[in-house]
């Protein structure tokens, strides 16, 4: 495939709920809090993945048909929500390394995206979650598991069923309990996003140069999982779990392909673009602006953040981006505020955004599902990896006052694709930044 020389470039969200079905919530989901329910997924692991991989090229495809005719001048980027590849337990199971989903998830979405055409085109897919277990079941028997989740469950629905001041002490005993179990988990999980580019990518260093990389999430959250099932389902819950530890001390710079790594090249434009995946929690966490004074010199600069998430929305202080560049989040947990698009600073982030909202029912109960997008634009970046440290400046977003660059489209998925099988929330839409008049890339 020939690449292009791209010195633009335009935004694509597919702002659909990536959580569970029936939620209730604990606390502030949006906040210190988290969710129990269960999991919608099929119980085979790669019918699963091709289900999801056929509802998300039929999200693609609407976008696609929507655009402008290519040029060889435009780079497409579409992301994805966190979580938007999940199984019954909730990461997908394997029980050795060579059976790892990853490895047939990474395969199928480069046979599916990487054509000529999607030729424009580069995609982070949400991300996958997983478990390499040898006896799951044993795991879920084991005294360690049946006692932690007996006490969450039994914390929940005391908070739940508490008001006043007590259901205040309650959260705190239940965040604090979760907290000390991710010390000792009973199992390890792996969030991983799959970036897959017809214009190819390779590492900052250009030792690498490929179509597909995958990076991984490193902050484990409260709510990364469920606290327990509502459905009696044997799941993977919030407190049995841990991410494995990355270390970042000589900077995140992707060395390999396959490494938990966040910063690559997008190649194919004018200069050098460097992108990076901050998944959900690590952007909170900093995991991106921390090392901004410790990359290796291979990396000059972010020019597009990308933060797929469920849960998340840009943070001012997390912005790790240099001057003149951009920050893009999309998210499959909720809405950032009651309306539908809107361009204004939301926590003292000048973007424009766009959010999704549907009602569904689940045992005679009416629960609430949502998604966003949110667009920025950096004028100036970061001074200092710490926020807090002395003479330490936040980045300086450009002001909006308009939605012109922002387009809607909803979804419809054929019935033969199953969607009510595999996702809780709705069908949700697509939200194209830039369709008619796409955003200058400077390198």
């Amino acid at each position: 495939m020939v690449l292009s020389t791209y010195n633009t470039i335009r935004f694509i969200g597919y702002a659909v709920p990536t959580t569970p079905a029936d939620v209730v919530s604990i606390g502030n989901p949006n906040g210190p809090g988290a969710v129990a329910g269960y999991y919608l997924a099929n119980a085979d692991v790669y019918t699963d993945i091709d289900a999801r991989i056929a509802i998300m090229k039929n999200a693609v495809d609407i976008a696609h048909q929507n655009l402008p005719k290519a040029d060889g001048t435009t780079l497409n980027l579409f992301v994805a929500p966190e979580f938007y590849f999940h199984g019954i337990h909730g990461p997908y199971i394997y029980t050795e390394d060579s059976n790892d989903p990853m490895i047939y998830l990474k395969q199928r979405l480069e046979a599916t995206f990487i054509n000529e055409k999607y030729k424009d085109w580069t995609f982070v897919f949400g991300s996958c979650i997983s478990a390499l277990v040898k006896d799951i079941d044993a795991v879920y028997a084991s005294d360690s598991a049946t006692t932690r989740n007996s006490v969450v469950k039994n914390l929940s629905e005391n908070w739940l069923n508490s008001y006043g001041p007590l259901n205040g002490v309650v959260f705190d005993m239940l965040v604090n309990f979760i907290k000390n179990c991710h010390a000792y988990p009973n199992c390890e999980v792996r969030n991983r996003s799959v970036i897959v580019s017809n214009a190819q990518i390779s590492t900052p260093n250009k030792t690498i140069t490929t179509n597909a990389m995958i990076t991984e999430k490193y902050y484990c959250s409260n709510e990364d999982f469920l606290l327990y099932s509502t459905n009696n389902s044997q799941v993977v819950t919030e407190q049995m779990v841990a991410y494995p530890v990355i270390d970042l001390s000589a900077g995140d710079a992707k060395q390999t392909s396959d490494d938990s790594f966040a910063i690559f090249n997008q190649n194919g434009t004018t200069g050098t673009t460097q992108m990076a995946v901050e998944i959900c929690l690590d952007h909170s966490d900093v995991r991106l602006r921390r090392n901004i004074d410790n990359e290796p010199t291979s990396v000059s600069g972010i020019n597009v953040q990308i933060i797929p998430s469920c849960g998340m929305q840009i943070s001012e202080a997390s912005i790790a981006s240099i001057a003149n560049s951009f920050v893009f989040n999309c998210d499959g947990q909720y809405t950032l505020n009651d309306n539908t698009t809107g361009a204004e600073a939301i926590q003292k982030v000048n973007s424009v955004y766009a959010n999704y909202k549907n009602k569904v029912t689940y045992n005679d109960k009416s629960i609430s599902y949502g998604a966003h997008t949110q667009f920025a634009q950096v004028l100036s970046g970061p001074v200092k990896g710490n926020p807090t440290a002395n003479g330490a400046l936040n980045a300086v977003t450009k002001k909006q006052t308009s939605t012109d660059s922002l387009k809607v489209y909803p979804v419809a998925v054929p019935s033969e694709l199953n969607f009510s099988n595999y996702f809780a929330g709705g069908p949700g839409e697509i939200h194209i930044y830039g369709g008619d008049t796409p955003f200058d890339l400077v390198s």
